[in-house]
């Protein structure tokens, strides 16, 4: 295992999005959050000490009948002090046909043979450090040991996140990948990534009577909740080789309520990961209910840049009871855009 660290200037996020569409599953040649692919990319991965704490479990399924191996990156997004922290931690994964493991993202998965509860070790899994809130990106290779990247298109994924569920965004390889450390998520190499997703979202505020779910502890009986809503954002990126973070700015327009007022809402810098809270004017909306087209654009050219996200929505009861959702998202089918990732 390689711990690579750095440091990347804070971004001001005063915007968010919310619930959800869940993704639709894509084809041969676009992104896809079910089908098997060569490339998973969880957004989403934290490991959140404290009052409410929160932790990441981790589910890769290899769907061939023949062994596959991963290459695998943590990356910490985390701020400290105001300033946005990133650093790399790579680790490596084989499973034999068929397999399905899984681990939780504070404990890792050492190397155990006598552990008989949760299968097959696929190899020695590092645990994220507390207050680790960042993404997964696990990459297909031929070799357990080092190797080039494989474009058998194997491994399926899925993240839980204190009983929140999403599926790993999935980027096949379309023709077979060079035998170099550069993917190119060009639609030729591998699949593009979307630059533009639909959104729909209940208003941030109360939200009337509900039931909450697991996570309240409480059932029925919680009465008028408060709804926060945020997306979770990573920018299609990802040059694990030079340890430079990717930026990609997040615009939505438009912005629809119930009775169809539309708006917009500015744009925000995401460098690295982030999560953006809805706390923009353009959604003060006037109706409990609103959709929005989150587009992303290239911060130095202003043209459109692919990035990965997941919705979530957080409602808190009135007696404190919790419940949060973390949803994939529908991508406009023809908004997609290239990308690229360097292995060390």
């Amino acid at each position: 295992m390689i711990t690579f660290a750095g440091r990347r200037t804070a971004s001001v996020v005063t915007l968010s999005v919310a619930l959800a569409c869940l993704a639709a599953t894509a084809s041969a040649q676009s992104f896809t959050v079910e089908e098997p692919s060569s490339i998973l990319i969880f957004p989403k991965v934290v490991n959140e000490d404290g009052d409410n704490p929160r932790d990441t479990c981790i589910q890769i399924t290899n769907n061939s009948n023949m062994m596959a191996h991963a290459y695998c990156f943590y990356t910490d997004g985390q701020s400290l002090n105001g300033v946005r922290r990133w650093s790399v931690t790579d680790f490596r994964i084989s499973l034999t046909r068929q397999q399905t493991t899984t681990w939780c993202a504070s404990e890792g998965r050492p190397v155990d043979p006598s552990d008989d509860s949760t299968g097959l070790d696929p190899g020695a899994v590092p645990p994220v450090i507390p207050g680790f809130t960042g993404s997964l990106v696990c990459i297909e290779v031929d070799s357990p040991f080092g190797g080039g990247p494989s474009g058998a298109n194997d491994f399926t994924g899925r993240a839980d996140v204190a009983g929140a569920d999403y599926n790993a965004i999935g980027i096949p390889a379309i023709d077979n990948p060079n035998a170099d450390n550069i993917l190119d998520l060009d639609g030729v190499e591998y699949a593009q990534c979307p630059s533009a997703y639909h959104l729909n979202f209940a208003v941030n505020g109360p939200a009337g009577a509900v039931a909450l779910g697991p996570m309240a502890g409480v059932g029925l009986g919680e009465g008028v909740a408060t709804v926060s809503n945020s997306m979770t954002v990573v920018p299609c990126n990802f040059d694990f080789g030079n340890l430079i973070p990717a930026r990609v700015s997040i615009g939505f327009d438009p912005i629809v309520d119930e009775t169809e007022v539309v708006g917009s809402e500015g744009i925000s810098d995401v460098v690295c990961w982030d999560n953006l809270q809805l706390e923009g004017t353009g959604f003060n909306l006037l109706t409990s209910f609103g959709t929005a087209q989150a587009n992303g654009t290239d911060p130095a050219t202003g043209s459109p840049a692919g990035f990965v996200a997941v919705a979530n929505v957080l409602r808190v009861g009135a007696s404190g009871g919790m419940d949060l959702a973390t949803t994939n998202l529908h991508a406009v089918s023809d908004s997609l855009a290239n990308g690229q990732i360097i292995l060390p």
